[in-house]
Formats: structure tokens, C-alpha cells, sequence
């Protein structure tokens, strides 16, 4: 298996995984065709896809590197939507 589809299986495994990271996520969003940008406000992180010019875009996790379940639904959503999952 790719890493792409080992961090997509990571990522919509049943329950929600609560240890999957902001460099995961980075890399995931990087192998489907994203790029990672600084997002409007403070601590917002955004990625950017370049076929469909749709945007994720979240505050990012703190204290912790783990997302949030809201942050996996939001992920595991946009990347349904651009055709990556």
C-alpha cells in the first residue's frame, strides 16, 4: 500500500481515530493534490486543491498535534467531495 492509502485508511477508520496528526495531515492533503497554506486568522491552517480550487480550512489543534473528530469529519468530507476518497 501507497502512504496516501495507508493515511486514508488511517483516516476513515471506524471509530474516528483520535491520534492522527497535523504532519499526517499534511502529507495526506500533499499526496492528494493539496497545497497547505496559512489561513486567515491566527492559528488557521488551510489547504488548497488545485483541480477543483476548493479550500479545507480549520483553526489547527493546540496544546495538542492530534486533530479533532470535527477536524477528521471536515477532512474525510472535502476530500470525498474532490474526488480523492
Amino acid at each position: 500500500m501507497s502512504k496516501k492509502e495507508d493515511l486514508l485508511e488511517k483516516l476513515c477508520r471506524k471509530p474516528l481515530p483520535k491520534n492522527f496528526t497535523k504532519a499526517e495531515l499534511d502529507t495526506l492533503m500533499k499526496r492528494c493534490g493539496c497545497e497547505k497554506y496559512a489561513g486567515g486568522r491566527g492559528s488557521s491552517i488551510a489547504y488548497f486543491h488545485i483541480k477543483t480550487k476548493r479550500i479545507l480550512q480549520f483553526d489547527e489543534p493546540h496544546p495538542g498535534k492530534e486533530l479533532y473528530i470535527y477536524q477528521i469529519k471536515m477532512t474525510i468530507q472535502f476530500l470525498k467531495d474532490v474526488g480523492e476518497l
